[in-house]
């Protein structure tokens, strides 16, 4: 055979080869990846519907707090006080309601063939700004570092960002060492506390950031002058539900739905009313979450304050993103413009903290 002839075979043997592969392997892979990610994209618009009206009902609730400041229903006396305790609970069934379409969506996500999904839903950064403001301590534990360094005149600003919140958390720990470990069960333990045991524990601490930071310990004159405050800085509530309490909490209010495209669908309200008294950690924070929040004097020691303004700018946001993809038709343009309204009056209302803050920093330095 000619060396032309042999390598017209083996071009030949290689071509057939190369289409062998394309067609069996390559075309079908790229075919079951496109069905793949149409089965992705079915299930997300299976589920953006039910969760675009949760997310219409909390932006109303939430609307009715931050921009009507009709949020007198939060506090546990406020007459009459069976309505008002149903608005609470039926705010708290809303936010569960959002978690739980959230948690059928990737559950059904994670269903399909190979396993684990890595499709990112068109409001996926949203979904993750409203998990992270229930979930995240870390802003709390740095806020209240801040707060009782400055009243103690301790100076963090040698310290970068990351050092300051490695600092907040060794606190954090130290802490509720000093305080015997009562606080997270009892925001009022410290409160409570004879005047002596106060002062120590105050003593204690402002020698422990002053040692951490390299700055000169408080003069107990100092101390003795600010110890109601920095009890207050340390007397805190919160209302965290961690990732993991979330997938938890989610896996509560969803059911398994024979009659819908959708794999799940939500409990009543009145099965998640029987779920808020168990005794399960998710749902005793959750239940406890927003009762007696104070929005017209605000307790800077009460953190569940800013964390459900931080929710209500998030869901917010959920409906902001969908109104900016195919599916904005999903949106009732009044609850549109009520997201934007209160999304709006939230960046407002937290500038206003901060200048606050500063100025009373400003004046502490100055003092």
């Amino acid at each position: 055979m000619s060396s032309a002839a042999l390598w017209a075979a083996i071009i030949g043997a290689g071509s057939a080869l190369v289409v062998s592969f394309l067609k069996d392997f390559l075309f079908e892979w790229l075919k079951e990846r496109r069905a793949k990610r149409q089965s992705q994209a079915e299930v997300y618009r299976q589920y953006l519907a039910p969760l675009c009206e949760t997310c219409e009902k909390i932006v109303w609730r939430s609307k009715e707090i931050f921009v009507d400041k009709r949020h007198a229903f939060l506090k546990t006396t406020t007459l009459p006080l069976d309505f008002n305790a149903y608005k609470r609970i039926s705010t708290l069934y809303r936010i569960a309601t959002l978690i739980g379409w959230i948690r059928g969506m990737n559950l059904e996500l994670r269903a399909l063939p190979r396993g684990k999904s890595n499709y990112a839903t068109p409001i996926a950064k949203q979904i993750t700004a409203f998990q992270k403001a229930l979930a995240d301590g870390p802003h709390v534990e740095l806020h209240r570092v801040t707060r009782l360094s400055a009243l103690w005149s301790i100076d963090l600003s040698r310290l970068d960002q990351a050092e300051q919140a490695a600092l907040a958390m060794r606190f954090e720990v130290e802490a509720h060492a000093a305080t015997g470990g009562n606080l997270k069960s009892n925001p009022d333990h410290l409160r409570n506390l004879p005047a002596n045991e106060k002062l120590e524990i105050c003593r204690c601490l402002s020698a422990y950031l002053a040692k951490e930071t390299g700055s000169k310990a408080p003069d107990e004159e100092v101390i003795r002058e600010t110890v109601d405050h920095a009890v207050g800085g340390l007397s805190y509530r919160e209302a965290l539900l961690y990732r993991d309490w979330q997938d938890a909490l989610g896996d509560a209010m969803i059911e398994r739905d024979p009659d819908s495209v959708r794999q799940f669908r939500i409990v009543g309200y009145e099965g998640f009313t029987a779920l808020l008294e168990t005794e399960a950690p998710w749902f005793e924070v959750l239940a406890k979450s927003i009762d007696d929040i104070d929005f017209d004097e605000i307790d800077p020691s009460d953190f569940r304050s800013q964390q459900l303004r931080d929710v209500s700018a998030a869901v917010a946001a959920i409906l902001i993103g969908i109104a900016q993809t195919k599916d904005a038709f999903l949106l009732d343009p009044a609850s549109l413009d009520a997201a934007k309204r209160l999304s709006a009056a939230i960046a407002a209302a937290t500038q206003a903290q901060g200048n606050d803050m500063g100025t009373c920093a400003a004046r502490r330095g100055g003092s």
